[in-house]
């Protein structure tokens, strides 16, 4: 948000809904993107995915206008919404019953290792060299990500069944209608809207109140630290305990 409206120009209420709406297109794409990752196989997907997310991150850097800025944020869209059921899918076939949950523990834990690695940098770069360069950065880990599944990635083997987009259509309408379901979505929903204040109101917030020395990115570590420390600790009580 501070990138869309001190560089490219949009405002607040502006910058508010554009961040909204790729949330939800990042997290409801993987639905379909799953699908057709699928399709085509995992290793192609995540070439796809990062070939996406180095072009989008390098556009939003070097052509900060307001439609380019829009068309970047769709290409981040498309290469985000491949790489999560890709890799979750992967853990799901490379695990069994009995390793599934380190599986994805494992997974988390390095997931937030990066996000907190990334925020760390991301504090220096904008103070020291500006807002752009955050992300040449990001577009630059997309292509070591790009290029190391290209090396060390050989992909698994896809579902024998692959589902078409009406299959899936068909599945999610009976998800929806699924009411114990639905209402843990509407909890679990309840903690990502707060959460997802880190990103969306309290950067801009915190530069307003504490000023332009102020560390909004590493204000937001405090979540990934946490995930990261304690993961796996819980993960093994669980399995103590079942």
């Amino acid at each position: 948000v501070i990138f869309l409206t001190e560089i490219v120009g949009f405002s607040d209420i502006e910058a508010g809904w554009i961040g909204g709406v790729f949330a939800a297109l990042l997290y409801f794409g993987p639905i379909f993107n799953g699908a057709l990752a699928d399709q085509i196989g995992f290793r192609k997907a995540l070439l796809m995915a990062f070939a996406f997310l180095t072009t989008g991150y390098f556009l939003l850097g070097a052509v900060p206008t307001k439609l380019f800025s829009l068309l970047s944020l769709f290409f981040i869209i498309i290469g985000g919404s491949f790489v999560k059921p890709v890799i979750a899918a992967t853990i799901a076939k490379t695990t069994d019953q009995l390793n599934r949950a380190r599986g994805y523990s494992l997974f988390y834990q390095m997931v937030n290792i990066g996000s907190f690695a990334g925020k760390t940098i991301a504090k220096p770069l904008r103070t020291e060299l500006g807002l752009e360069y955050i992300n040449y950065y990001a577009a630059a880990t997309a292509l070591i990500a790009l290029l190391m599944v290209f090396i060390f990635y050989h992909g698994i083997p896809s579902s024998e069944e692959k589902k078409n987009f009406r299959e899936i259509l068909e599945g999610f309408k009976q998800v929806l209608r699924n009411v114990r379901f639905m209402m843990l979505i509407l909890i679990v929903a309840g903690f990502w809207l707060i959460q997802g204040q880190l990103y969306a109101t309290i950067p801009k917030y915190t530069l307003r109140m504490v000023g332009t020395q102020a560390a909004p990115e590493w204000y937001a570590n405090v979540n990934p630290l946490i995930v990261i420390f304690l993961v796996i600790p819980i993960c093994l009580l669980e399995t103590i305990l079942s």
